[in-house]
């Protein structure tokens, strides 16, 4: 048997069982070549490290990353497996694509169901072309859509996930964050249940890349203000698109013609972008000043902005009943079933 075939018959499967209903044969082959492909281009990190291709800066990163997984596996007690030890080389910014629809007169998503990870309100491509077929398609049968590259994504554990070259172009602190997140995906995962599972991730992310840089840095350290800097302008951006979110939700449920709500919505997404400016004197960094350029703002996008930014206050209270201690509330988290989940986490 080649070391490819060894390789794509045990992604088959796992796709198989993860992804056939709901997708098909088609995206099924797609979704195993993909995996098996990066899994043949694994190479430990070491001698990765010796690739003339990769800069001095990116050398840096990957060694960042080493260190990170490190912290969160002895400081964090999250899951300990071969992850983030091995290194692809990939010849594109994106290792992937994500797809997101919804109704244009609701936000509510578009589902895609699977027997392992349960209702996704997204799918994922290996191949742009194909992610572009996909949201043309669902663009004619009248959906709001949304595409955006990943630089980063866990198989759950399934398989020894490498470090890929596109998360190398994330500043540090976006790096640190993305890591914990990825490896808490396989520390916790409830099936079914996506935005919790990505608002547990994101907040396990950000918190523990706070505590990684404190830890590093110190808490006086310009590293460890910036991100908290940049944190508190995300949560500027957030509260202004959770806003957003819940004028339209309201809208959606007046009882009038459709064509009229497609008129106001279009009203409520200009008076986003025109008044976000005035959050300006209130951030502290420059990261998100440009959100609204250049973006055409709709349902699917806000839908999968909502689906990793939800209410953080049950994560903050688990936290807080912990006394502060992340490893501790990691542990909490990874106890909890589906009958746990809070109400508001319900829906993706």
């Amino acid at each position: 048997m080649s070391d490819y075939a060894a390789l794509i018959r045990p992604a088959l499967l796992l796709i198989a069982v993860l992804f056939l209903n709901g997708c098909g044969v088609g995206h099924l082959w797609h979704l195993a070549k993909g995996q098996a492909d990066l899994l043949r281009q694994r190479r430990p990190v070491q001698e990765a490290l010796q690739d003339a291709r990769l800069s001095d800066t990116q050398r840096d990163k990957i060694r960042l990353v080493l260190k990170v997984r490190a912290f969160g596996i002895e400081h964090l007690g999250l899951y300990d497996s071969a992850t983030y030890t091995t290194f692809v080389h990939l010849d594109r910014p994106f290792v992937s694509y994500n797809l997101t629809a919804s109704p244009v007169d609701a936000i509510k998503p578009y589902v895609w169901r699977y027997p392992v990870v349960g209702r996704m309100p997204y799918q994922g491509f290996f191949s742009k072309d194909d992610a572009l077929a996909a949201q043309r398609e669902l663009q004619l049968r009248g959906y709001d859509t949304y595409l955006r590259g990943v630089r980063a994504y866990s198989t759950l554990g399934y398989f020894a996930d490498p470090i890929l070259s596109s998360m190398l172009s994330y500043p540090d602190g976006a790096l640190i964050e993305t890591v914990l997140h990825e490896m808490l995906h396989q520390t916790a995962w409830i099936k079914g249940h996506v935005s919790f599972n990505e608002s547990l991730a994101n907040f396990v992310g950000q918190k523990g890349a706070e505590a990684y840089l404190a830890y590093r840095d110190g808490v006086d350290s310009p590293a460890y203000r910036d991100y908290l800097d940049r944190g508190a302008d995300a949560g500027l951006l957030r509260a202004h698109l959770q806003q957003l979110i819940a004028r339209l939700q309201e809208l959606y449920q007046e009882p009038i013609s459709r064509e009229a709500k497609l008129q106001r919505r279009q009203t409520l997404f200009d008076e986003a972008a025109v008044t976000y400016p005035a959050l300006f004197p209130r951030m502290k960094t420059h990261a998100y000043r440009r959100f609204f350029e250049g973006r055409t703002l709709n349902n699917a996008l806000l839908l999968s902005f909502r689906v990793y930014n939800r209410d953080t206050t049950f994560f903050d209270d688990a936290l807080a009943a912990h006394d502060g201690d992340l490893r501790r509330a990691i542990a909490y988290f990874k106890t909890l079933r589906a009958r746990d989940i809070p109400g508001a986490f319900r829906t993706p």
